[in-house]
């Protein structure tokens, strides 16, 4: 069933793939070289012997988190969860990252669930926000909300799950990304 609804969301979003109509470099090497990098890292064969049982979609996005985490390396990684997977996958990607289940303030890496996050002062300066479960109803409402908010300057729509970030002096723009 995964395969067949992701072939279905890839045709709905066959523009957006790779970077296509993205004007600014910084978010088109983002989407190009963090979100869309199909060549394996060095540590995905070995997470995946070490954690053999991870169903695709929850692999797929392990691995983004494994690349976001190596592109930011993010002092504190806030993990809203107690999701082994990923901070095994984060931690593989910035050794440096110490997990932290309260949320510490800037420059962070912040990974929530969009079912149970408080979207309260998540955005500083400096910080990405991984918001997990937006492919519902409810999801996509509160997606909906972290798109509106003016400290979310740029968002990147990945279906599945989103990505916030505040940047300093930049226009606020909102990309659809085929992930």
């Amino acid at each position: 069933m995964y395969c067949f609804k992701r072939w279905l969301i890839w045709i709905y979003r066959w523009r957006h793939c790779r970077g296509f109509g993205v004007q600014s470099p910084s978010d088109y090497s983002f989407i190009r070289y963090v979100i869309n990098e199909h060549y394996p890292y060095y540590a995905y064969d070995d997470l995946k012997k070490e954690i053999p049982n991870v169903d695709k979609l929850k692999r797929k996005k392990a691995e983004l988190l494994f690349r976001i985490a190596n592109w930011k390396q993010a002092k504190n990684v806030f993990l809203q969860s107690d999701d082994d997977i990923y901070k095994r996958y984060i931690t593989s990607g910035c050794r440096k990252s110490i997990i932290c289940n309260k949320f510490l303030g800037n420059e962070s890496l912040i990974v929530v669930s969009a079912l149970s996050m408080d979207t309260d002062n998540l955005m500083n300066n400096g910080s990405l926000v991984f918001i997990d479960d937006i492919d519902n109803v409810e999801g996509r409402r509160i997606w909906d909300k972290i798109i509106e908010d003016e400290q979310a300057t740029i968002t990147f729509d990945l279906y599945y799950a989103g990505i916030a970030m505040n940047v300093a002096k930049r226009y606020k723009h909102n990309y659809i990304v085929n992930f």
